[in-house]
């Protein structure tokens, strides 16, 4: 091989090892946002707290327009727990209820009560 393909050859290597230099370190950067979260849901929030956790989750609106659904696993342990043995419970003006679907996912779902908030 002549000097000049063996360049070629070694600035393709180069640019493989750059690509991979770069996943890398999008990697690291997702192990350490999922540790993040992990860290986030693993503390049982108080019920002061509750509130506040829950109105940050990520909420995602029924088509219907009617209400709003998240993953189980996306809010806290005990809130979930308590959902299971209740089966629904009321908080700042929502209804909040624990659903396992057909799939095995579960979600929970929350609909506005009324126009009021009421803590419950």
């Amino acid at each position: 091989m002549s000097v000049r393909e063996l360049k070629t050859i070694m600035d393709y290597v180069d640019s493989k090892i750059r690509k991979l230099q770069d996943e890398i370190e999008y990697l690291k950067m997702l192990r350490e946002f999922l540790e993040y979260r992990i860290k986030k849901l693993s503390i049982e929030p108080s019920n002061t707290e509750l509130p506040a956790i829950l109105s940050e989750a990520n909420w995602r609106r029924y088509p219907s327009g009617e209400g709003e659904w998240c993953f189980a696993d996306e809010l806290p342990r005990n809130f979930i727990e308590e959902l299971k043995e209740k089966g629904s419970k009321t908080l700042n003006g929502y209804r909040y209820v624990y659903k396992k679907l057909s799939g095995g996912k579960e979600v929970v779902s929350r609909r506005v009560l009324n126009g009021f908030k009421t803590v419950g």
